[in-house]
């Protein structure tokens, strides 16, 4: 499996959510790349478009790291913006503030972003003795 497939497919949300926010002049806020019919519609093309083969699982390798990323970012708890179009045409409202802001105000979020470093370390250290680390690295 291609890593470099599940970093694409991990940032297709924002990069959606950021674009038509551009596109329409607004801040940053979960939009259509947050609802689940975007990476159901985009799985659904995949499989109409494609035969079975390495390019339709390298494909849906995209959709599947698109919705660890809605799982991820707790986005079922905005039932407007998940479920989209279901309860109404509009997204759910953002929070106020910046990124920065509501981060200070949760310290419980610096602890668990420590606790989630110190475990990336611990895996990037143990990768040698697997001979991991080099594929990683090569791909």
């Amino acid at each position: 499996m291609d890593l470099r497939l599940l970093i694409l497919g991990a940032l297709v949300p924002d990069v959606i959510d950021f674009l038509v926010g551009v596109f329409l002049g607004e801040t940053f806020r979960q939009r259509w790349g947050h609802a689940l019919i975007a990476p159901t519609v985009a799985a659904i093309v995949i499989l109409v478009a494609t035969r079975r083969g390495p390019r339709r699982r390298q494909l849906m390798t995209v959709i599947v790291a698109w919705l660890f990323h809605l799982v991820l970012d707790g986005v079922w708890v905005r039932e407007q913006t998940f479920l989209w179009p279901l309860f109404g045409g509009e997204f759910a409202q953002w929070p106020e503030g910046t990124a920065w802001s509501r981060a200070r105000g949760d310290p419980w979020r610096f602890l668990k972003e420590g606790v989630g470093l110190v475990y990336l370390v611990f895996l990037w250290r143990a990768l040698p003795q697997s001979g991991v680390r080099d594929s990683i690295v090569e791909s």
